[in-house]
């Protein structure tokens, strides 16, 4: 996985935007604008690869933008954008290497697609987010029940970790069929 992103890390954006019409991280990132207002919040985005979804927070004014990607390419191109405070690179399957209760946000659009994330990271990403912080990400449909998100939001809801704001299934491109779920979750207090 990381050699395939080394290569299509210079024309990654090109593909995605210009000729496939990727409007997946523009979208969640609205979505996240419309719960979290202030733009002083802190964000941290999860499988930022080149930085598609934070592009749209920082032309909104937000400026404490995080990132970690497996990919240092990727990392590279986004840190090339000037709009993250700090990258990582590293794996979102392992410990998230920052404080508990620390961000307002995290937001995450095209990681959860493929099925090499799970939805095993969302324990770290609500230990990670403040009470009262959103969680807003993306999850490819046939993904959702068979790698067991369904399963693992309904638990954290069920547990009182975390409550559904949003759930809707849209596409992830201009055109085309609504492929994946659009998230948003508030952390508990």
């Amino acid at each position: 996985m990381v050699d395939f992103y080394r290569k299509w890390a210079t024309d990654y954006d090109h593909q995605m935007l210009d000729k496939l019409g990727y409007t997946s991280p523009t979208k969640i990132a609205q979505q996240l604008g419309e719960q979290l207002p202030d733009t002083r919040s802190t964000v941290f985005d999860v499988g930022c690869g080149t930085g598609l979804t934070c592009v749209f927070l920082a032309a909104k004014g937000y400026t404490n933008l995080d990132g970690i990607d497996l990919s240092p390419e990727m990392v590279r191109v986004a840190a090339e954008r000037g709009i993250y405070r700090e990258l990582l690179v590293g794996d979102v399957n392992q410990a998230l290497d920052r404080d508990s209760n620390s961000y307002d946000a995290v937001i995450s659009s095209g990681t959860f697609t493929h099925g090499h994330v799970g939805p095993e990271p969302m324990d770290e990403i609500f230990r990670i987010l403040k009470p009262g912080g959103i969680l807003a990400c993306t999850v490819h449909e046939d993904l959702w029940e068979s790698m067991g998100f369904e399963k693992k939001f309904a638990t954290l809801v069920e547990q009182a970790v975390a409550t559904r704001i949003s759930l809707k299934l849209d596409s992830y491109y201009k055109t085309g069929p609504a492929e994946g779920w659009f998230c948003v979750y508030q952390k508990n207090t």
